[in-house]
C-alpha cells in the first residue's frame, strides 16, 4: 500500500466546499461562486500556525454571534478574536515534473547511495513463483475466512477466489522462464512507460497497457536500514488528470505496524524526525498541515508555504465535467512514521513559483469578507453538506473559532498547467453534535481575500 492510500483515513473532519465558477471572460482571480452544493471537494486541517511576522495588520477585531443555516437544520456559531493579515502578492506558478535528479536525491536521502540502486522491475525467481502459488492456493482454501474475516459475500469470496486461481494460472505459465536466481540489474536512472515496472508474472501477458503507459516511471531498489526498499517516480499529463508524484515505502509497509499499539516516540518527536528528512528531499519552504496517529504509527502531512504562508491543501474532484477546473491535486509531501523509522513519504505535485505580481495585493475590506463569508454559509450549510445523518438536524453546529490568511492555488484560464497563488482567507473550525466536538480543525469556507469571491478548493478555481 502506497502512502497515497493512507490519505483516506486521516481522522480529520472535512467541509464540502461549494460555489460557482468564473466564466470565461472574467479574471481568474474572480473566481465567482453561485452556492451550489458540491459533495467533493475537502479542505482539511491546519495544525502547525506560522510565526506572525511584523508586518502583519489587524484587519478585524473579532465576531462573536450565532445564526441559523437557510434550511435551519444547522446552527453556525462564530467566535474569533483578532484577525490578522498581510498585504501580498498573487504569485504565477507552473507544475513541475519529477526529474532523474528528484530520484537520484531521494535514494541517497534513504538509501544512502545512488551507487547500490537497482531497476525497480518484479521480475520473479522461481522459489518465489512457487511460494506466491502456495500461498494464492491457501487464500482459495480458506473461502470462510474471506466471508467471516474479510466481510465478503458469498459471491464476492466467490469472484476474489476465481481471481487468485488466475493469478495461479499466469504464475505458472511463467514458471519454466523465470531465473534461478535473482537478476536485478543496476538501474540506468532512465524513466519508462509504465506497464514496464507492471509486466509481472502473476499479470500474464493479455494485459491492456494503453492507458497505463500514459504515464512515465522510474522506479528503483535499494536498502534502507537492512530493508529493501523502493523509491518511484511518476509524470503524467493528459486531458483525464494531471500526475507529478514521488515516493518512497518499504517493501512491506506493514512492517512493524500494530494498529491496536501505541507509537514508541512522541507526535513532536515524530515530527522532528520528519522535518530533518524533508530538508534531504526538497529545497523550499513547508509547514506541518496535520498528524495524526493509526495504532503505534504518525502520519504527517506537510504543505508548502510561500513566504510564512500556508498554502491550503484540498482533494481535487476529477470527475467535474467542469472545463475549467483543475485536473492536478495540491502539493502536498506526507510521512508515514512506523515507531522511530520512516516507512513511507510521498511528494505529490511539486509546484514552481515562476513570477509575482510587481505590486501587493490590495485586501478587500475584511467587514465585506465577513459578510460574504456568512451569506454562503446560511446558504450551503446543511445536514447533509456536513456528512452527518437526518438524525442529528437538531443539534448539529458549525463552530468558528479561527480565520487565517492563507495562499490557494487556482488554476489560470485558459491554459493547462499555469496556476495561481491567490491570498485567502480561511475559516476554520469544529463540527458539533450534540455537544461533541471533532477532534480536528476543517476549513468551512475560502474567500478571496482581494475581491471577496468563494473558492472552490475541489474544482482548483
Amino acid at each position: 500500500m502506497k502512502v497515497r492510500n493512507y490519505i483516506g483515513l486521516m481522522i480529520v473532519t472535512s467541509l464540502l466546499l461549494s460555489g460557482c465558477q468564473a466564466t470565461p471572460n472574467q479574471d481568474i482571480v474572480a473566481n465567482k461562486n453561485d452556492q451550489q452544493q458540491t459533495e467533493q471537494s475537502k479542505a482539511e486541517s491546519v495544525v502547525d500556525l506560522r510565526e506572525v511576522t511584523d508586518d502583519e495588520k489587524v484587519v478585524s477585531e473579532g465576531y462573536s454571534e450565532s445564526f441559523a443555516s437557510d434550511i435551519g437544520d444547522v446552527t453556525i456559531n462564530i467566535q474569533v478574536d483578532q484577525v490578522k493579515a498581510r498585504s501580498i502578492s498573487v504569485m504565477q506558478a507552473e507544475a513541475q515534473d519529477i526529474s532523474v535528479d528528484d530520484v537520484k536525491r531521494w535514494s541517497k536521502a534513504f538509501f544512502g547511495t545512488t551507487e547500490d540502486v537497482y531497476e525497480g522491475t518484479s521480475q520473479m525467481t522461481k522459489s518465489e513463483i512457487q511460494e506466491e502459488i502456495l500461498l494464492r492456493q491457501q487464500w482459495i482454501n480458506d473461502k470462510d475466512r474471506l466471508i467471516t474475516e474479510e466481510g465478503y459475500t458469498e459471491e464476492e469470496a466467490e469472484a476474489v477466489i476465481q481471481s487468485y486461481q488466475e493469478e495461479i494460472d499466469n504464475l505458472k505459465a511463467n514458471y519454466e522462464s523465470a531465473p534461478e536466481d535473482d537478476e536485478r540489474q543496476k538501474t540506468d536512472w532512465t524513466f519508462h512507460p509504465a506497464s514496464y515496472y507492471r509486466k509481472t508474472a502473476e499479470d500474464g501477458e493479455d494485459e491492456d497497457w494503453s492507458n497505463l503507459d500514459k504515464t512515465d516511471k522510474l522506479k528503483v531498489i535499494g536498502d534502507c536500514d537492512g530493508k529493501m526498499a523502493y523509491v518511484s517516480a511518476s509524470n503524467r499529463s493528459t486531458p483525464d488528470y494531471q500526475l507529478h508524484s514521488i515516493m518512497f515505502y518499504w517493501d512491506d509497509e506493514q512492517a512493524g505496524l500494530n494498529s491496536n499499539g501505541k507509537s514508541s516516540i512522541s507526535q513532536e518527536e515524530a515530527v522532528k524526525l520528519t522535518d530533518q528528512k524533508l530538508k534531504e528531499l526538497t529545497d523550499g519552504e513547508w509547514v506541518v498541515n496535520a498528524v495524526w496517529a493509526i495504532g503505534n504509527q504518525w502520519r504527517i502531512q506537510y504543505v508548502p508555504s510561500i513566504d510564512q504562508i500556508p498554502c491550503v491543501y484540498s482533494t481535487i474532484d476529477y470527475t467535474s465535467d467542469d472545463s475549467y477546473a483543475s485536473n492536478l491535486d495540491y502539493e502536498q509531501i506526507d510521512f508515514s512514521v512506523t515507531d522511530d523509522q520512516i516507512v513511507s513519504a510521498e511528494w505529490d505535485t511539486p509546484m514552481k513559483v515562476t513570477s509575482a505580481d510587481s505590486q501587493t495585493s490590495e485586501l478587500k475590506s475584511f467587514d465585506e469578507l465577513y459578510d460574504a463569508f456568512k451569506t454562503y454559509m446560511k446558504v450551503s450549510t446543511s445536514v447533509s453538506s456536513l456528512g452527518l445523518m437526518e438524525d442529528d438536524s437538531e443539534d448539529a453546529a458549525v463552530n468558528i473559532t479561527k480565520i487565517q490568511q492563507m495562499y490557494c492555488r487556482v488554476k489560470e484560464k485558459n491554459t493547462d498547467n499555469t496556476y495561481q497563488y491567490v491570498p485567502v482567507y480561511a475559516f476554520l473550525g469544529k463540527i458539533s453534535v450534540s455537544g461533541t466536538e471533532d477532534t480536528n480543525d476543517s476549513i468551512f469556507c475560502l474567500i478571496n481575500a482581494i475581491d471577496g469571491t468563494i473558492i472552490n478548493a475541489g474544482l482548483g478555481y
